[in-house]
């Protein structure tokens, strides 16, 4: 008899309910001292100075690349300054549409460069042979839990004073040479969108080893006010003649979390290594049990970026023809196992882009294959050996 197996399931339990229920029984519901501690322990966690919660992985991305065209931006570690309206920002062509969205609303023009249709991530070739006197920032994004590789782009990047930018909303956990991708470059992204690695309902986060430019971060996730600064008493000092509760030193949004969304995301993240183990476990598995399948040509699973221990935000394959991924994807949905495209496939080729102002480098062919050749399905911690085996079952009997 066919199951039905679900792309994702709720990875939280009564420990975050009730954790929630606690903080609507209290009466401070808003960004307050449960939001502080669980930026706290993410950092303590990631081994960065400074994490900055906000209401989405999408905030996120839109406050990081705010942050840099912003004429207060303190400069990075070598030397990168705030970008001005214009400059081009690199970025893969397989990569969620809010990477994107933020670049343009901020001024700046995306730069599309190819992926690797195997590993899925960036082509580090083609983002460096797109640099130009234009360039002001390269923005790698790891795609499925997998991780881009990082040495040349950090190298270039410090040599032409560019910032990188990770948006790691989908490969939280991940490790790539030794560290969590999203503290490898000079800001990170993250997501904790029901469906990711944890989970705050909503969430996001933004990591910096750069003080300033993390206080900033925190006047501009709410308003360009004072009110959540660690330098709150200095920065009052010098403007002593407003109000200082209500006291705004640059431009903003409304991006903050609520407490309930902190209480999750502290008891989520002591659960996040169990949760990825899991889903390294369950790709394992399936790696072995589709190794024929693979020698056949048939279709290849995301190849692992090398150093690097991938937490398989699903499991993706490329297959041998996009019409035999058409009629495979209607066959795994028909036998109720729900899939996915590989994110949004090549971005260039989305109707949006008509209208966005934006630069191609080079060819998109890698891009392409994911786009026409590319699906996932589901490989979530709470997946049961049934529906595991139902995959594997089901998968092969399709081949055959």
């Amino acid at each position: 008899m066919d199951i039905k197996v679900p792309l994702n399931a709720s990875t939280f339990d009564s420990v975050e309910i009730n954790a929630a229920i606690d903080v609507l029984k209290s009466g401070h519901v808003t960004m307050g001292n449960r939001c502080f501690e669980f930026e706290d322990q993410f950092a303590k966690y990631m081994g960065v100075k400074n994490a900055v919660f906000v209401n989405s992985g999408s905030s996120a991305n839109l406050l990081a690349f705010f942050a840099v065209v912003n004429s207060q931006c303190p400069q990075s570690e070598y030397g990168a300054k705030f970008l001005q309206q214009g400059q081009e920002v690199i970025v893969p062509a397989v990569t969620w549409s809010t990477t994107i969205w933020p670049i343009v609303q901020a001024g700046l023009v995306p730069v599309l460069v190819d992926s690797d249709p195997y590993t899925l991530q960036m082509n580090t070739e083609s983002a460096l042979d797109a640099i130009t006197p234009k360039t002001g920032a390269i923005c790698p994004v790891h795609v499925l839990g997998n991780a881009v590789p990082m040495k040349s782009l950090l190298d270039q990047s410090k040599k032409n004073k560019i910032w990188v930018i990770e948006d790691t909303c989908e490969a939280l956990g991940t490790k790539h040479q030794g560290k969590f991708v999203g503290t490898i470059g000079d800001i990170g992204t993250y997501s904790f969108f029901f469906s990711h690695h944890m989970t705050t309902i909503e969430g996001g986060m933004i990591v910096t080893n750069n003080d300033d430019l993390a206080e900033m971060l925190r006047s501009m996730r709410a308003h360009g006010w004072t009110r959540h600064l660690k330098n709150r008493l200095e920065v009052e000092k010098r403007h002593s003649d407003i109000d200082p509760r209500f006291l705004f030193i640059n431009t903003g949004f409304n991006l903050r979390p609520t407490e309930i969304n902190a209480a999750f995301g502290i008891h989520q993240l002591p659960k996040l290594e169990r949760f990825n183990e899991r889903r390294i476990e369950i790709a394992n598995i399936w790696q072995n049990e589709f190794s024929n399948l693979v020698k056949e040509n048939k279709f290849i699973p995301m190849r692992t970026t090398p150093e690097t221990n991938s937490t398989w935000f699903g499991f993706p394959v490329i297959c041998e023809s996009k019409k035999m991924r058409i009629q495979f994807q209607d066959y795994l949905e028909k036998k109720g196992i729900e899939t996915r495209p590989v994110i949004c496939g090549n971005l260039a080729r989305q109707p949006a882009f008509k209208n966005i102002q934006h630069r191609i480098s080079g060819s998109l062919s890698g891009a392409d294959k994911v786009m026409d050749q590319g699906l996932f399905w589901g490989s979530h911690p709470l997946m049961t050996d049934q529906e595991i085996n139902y995959v594997t079952k089901t998968v092969i009997e399709f081949f055959k």
